[in-house]
């Protein structure tokens, strides 16, 4: 494919510094540039190209001004950010930086400057005045997710939907060509802050391959040339509640020991597009903010992550390492969040930390739940070094994966014990796992030698978790009762057709598959009975309701789609704007499939909206790393981009993965555009 060529001047040519940004036949950006700085500056400029609008929200957001342009159904977000503080401690600590970092930092940002410079019709309503500490506190905003998440849940509030992953990395030893492997496939939604940006840099001695943050100027999940890394959901306790005993006479007045402590008081105000400012007071204790209170009691967020600003520069680290030993002294910075971090290298290392930035307790309380604030006893000790956690170099099983399971289910002979760590550092229970991790520990222990190929495939597993005993009992069930009486009006023959369908299935949610309609509505109409499948045999009474489940199915495909067989692709699609394509896996209705997708009902059709959402399978062989990747919908957010929707077509639909060209002299021939920028 020819490249087209443009050349960009941004301010003197003097001391001019070039930086070459060549898009893939994909839209993805290639950048090449002398120093880090310089390749973050040609990130900015193409970030802004393909997605203004998410910048620009996503600074907004980490500020809490979103609202300022949304209206008031952005106030509660914008709070919760003001009640983190992100844009006070990273306004304040932004200046203690490394250098390198606050470097690549503000050339991001002129980046994006050099861009609207450049294209002054590119505008967006959500635009905002770019200053460089909202990069920390656009970092510190997306991974409160989590540990607000946690203090929500200790308080009896909703936590918001959870997030879900996979990840898994091979040994050499078990791989055919005798390189380690790694899958990095986070399930996060399709729109938001945590919709990453793909992107290859080649600057300042560090190369790199992933996905970033808008707004950011480095991965935040890939690989360099030496090592990679992927992140699932899962963790330590990282965040309590601490109960405030408030005065009676002085309500701003705590309990402390044998004294009264102040509460700080701070007034927030938060300007709303098409309504009155919203004002509200924030009240802190010496634990944290005030998250509720009720009946002489305030409840404090005790959260180790509140003044910390160096995530970023932890990922600089991360970049910086040549083995999993470096890459371990980054992690030990505990900056990043409750994950599960699975990493191989190109010496064929492969490793897993339960990481997290984890408070030490002092015994004598239940941490789970709120505890007591007026005594000095229940304060923390300090904070666990990165070796009390929960993490292991080399597995003698030779592969490890974790799809949000308990860390002793991630191989086939558990590699920890649960007893020998504190419950608030193991942070979950002995042998849980769930649909995909089960599927990945039966898949990886099936491939002693892993090709790319099988991979990738693993990657794409759209196997229905234990569908087998559902299946043998409809085969029973289709034995025992009469398939020919009228249920809810369904015509016997269709009803027999499903039967028959089903019988016949591999067990697989594949888009041209009929009998994955027939499964996953019958999954969804069983739950509502409670039927003890896999457990017992059913009784007749309960074959009979599984029987009239599955009628039940059927009418409804046959109310809405005009007849009872119907392929699983027009009923479950990924879309974007005005069209829409088939879609493999997701929920079969007894947990998501490995390729797992989140899609809702919007009239008759399911649409993705979550789940797989940057997909990269690496293969880590010392001075020739490759790496296959896709995204759910496009590169670029222009409708009339011919990035807007490819992948959703071409890959994403039909499950394939796309080449990476990492290495330069792989990219020769499948550029379609090359811009030199000249600073």
């Amino acid at each position: 494919m020819r490249a087209a060529c443009v050349l960009v001047l941004v301010g003197t040519a003097a001391l001019a510094r070039e930086v070459t940004i060549h898009r893939d036949r994909w839209g993805v950006p290639h950048i090449f540039a002398e120093s880090l700085a310089d390749g973050a500056y040609g990130l900015g400029y193409v970030q802004a190209e393909d997605r203004l609008g998410d910048l620009y929200a996503n600074y907004r957001r980490a500020a809490g001004r979103l609202a300022e342009v949304e209206g008031p159904g952005a106030v509660e977000g914008d709070w919760a950010e003001r009640l983190a503080g992100h844009e006070v401690v990273c306004r304040r600590r932004y200046p203690e930086l490394p250098a390198e970092v606050r470097a690549a930092c503000e050339s991001f940002q002129d980046g994006v400057r050099a861009y609207l410079a450049a294209h002054p019709q590119a505008v967006s309503a959500k635009a905002i005045d770019l200053e460089p500490w909202m990069i920390p506190a656009l970092a510190r905003q997306i991974i409160f997710f989590w540990p607000m998440g946690q203090a929500r849940r200790e308080l009896g509030l909703p936590a918001g939907a959870p997030l879900f992953s996979n990840a898994w990395a091979v040994r050499p030893e078990r791989t055919a060509d005798g390189a380690a492997l790694l899958l990095i496939d986070p399930h996060v939604p399709w729109s938001g802050a945590m919709r990453f940006y793909e992107f290859r840099m080649h600057a300042g001695g560090i190369d790199q391959s992933g996905f970033g943050a808008v707004g950011a100027p480095m991965i935040g999940l890939g690989h360099t040339a030496y090592v990679g890394w992927a992140a699932t959901t899962g963790g330590p306790d990282t965040t309590d509640i601490y109960v405030e005993q408030l005065d009676p006479d002085n309500p701003r007045r705590y309990r402390y020991d044998d004294g009264w402590r102040e509460l700080t008081r701070e007034t927030v105000t938060i300007a709303v597009k098409g309504a009155a400012p919203v004002v509200r007071e924030l009240l802190r204790s010496h634990h944290g903010p005030i998250a509720r209170q009720e009946a002489g009691k305030a409840y404090a967020i005790a959260c180790p992550y509140f003044d910390e600003v160096d995530l970023v520069t932890q990922h600089y680290r991360m970049l910086q390492a040549r083995n999993l030993t470096e890459f371990g002294a980054a992690l030990s910075m505990c900056q990043l969040h409750e994950q599960n971090i699975v990493a191989a290298d190109v010496e064929g290392n492969i490793g897993y930390q339960r990481t997290g930035r984890v408070p030490v307790r002092p015994p004598g309380f239940d941490f789970s739940r709120p505890v007591p604030g007026h005594t000095s006893r229940s304060e923390w000790l300090g904070l666990h070094p990165a070796r009390d956690l929960v993490q292991v170099l080399n597995p003698p099983s030779g592969y490890l994966q974790n799809c949000n399971i308990s860390p002793d289910t991630m191989t086939k002979a558990p590699l920890f014990d649960p007893a020998a760590y504190p419950a608030y550092i193991y942070g979950d229970s002995r042998g849980r796992s769930n649909s995909r991790g089960r599927r990945a520990v039966e898949l990886l222990e099936a491939h002693p030698k892993l090709t790319v190929e099988a991979a990738m495939a693993i990657a794409m597993d759209t196997h229905a978790d234990r569908c087998e005993p559902w299946l043998a009992e409809v085969r029973e069930a289709a034995k025992a009762v009469d398939l020919d009486r009228s249920r809810d009006g369904v015509q016997p023959g269709d009803l027999r057709q499903a039967v028959a369908r089903l019988l016949a299935w591999d067990g697989r949610m594949d888009a041209e598959s009929a009998a994955a309609t027939y499964y996953r509505g019958l999954r969804m109409e069983a739950e509502k009975l409670s039927l003890p499948v896999g457990e017992k045999p059913l009784s007749r009474s309960q074959q009979e309701a599984l029987v009239d489940a599955l009628a039940r199915v059927v009418a409804w495909l046959v109310a809405n789609h005009g007849r009872a067989e119907i392929p699983y692709g027009q009923v479950h699609r990924v879309r974007r704007g005005d069209r829409s394509w088939p879609l493999s896996g997701g929920e079969s209705g007894g947990g998501q499939t490995l390729r797992a997708i989140t899609a809702e009902l919007d009239g008759k059709v399911y649409y993705g909206r979550g789940g797989q959402s940057w997909t990269q399978v690496v293969q880590l062989r010392p001075g020739a790393v490759r790496s296959w990747s896709v995204t759910p919908l496009g590169q670029s957010d222009d409708p009339a981009s011919p990035h807007y929707t490819d992948q959703a077509e071409k890959l994403f639909s039909t499950g394939r993965l796309k080449p990476t060209w990492f290495d330069p002299a792989e990219l020769a021939g499948q550029t379609e555009s090359t811009v030199v920028l000249r600073r």
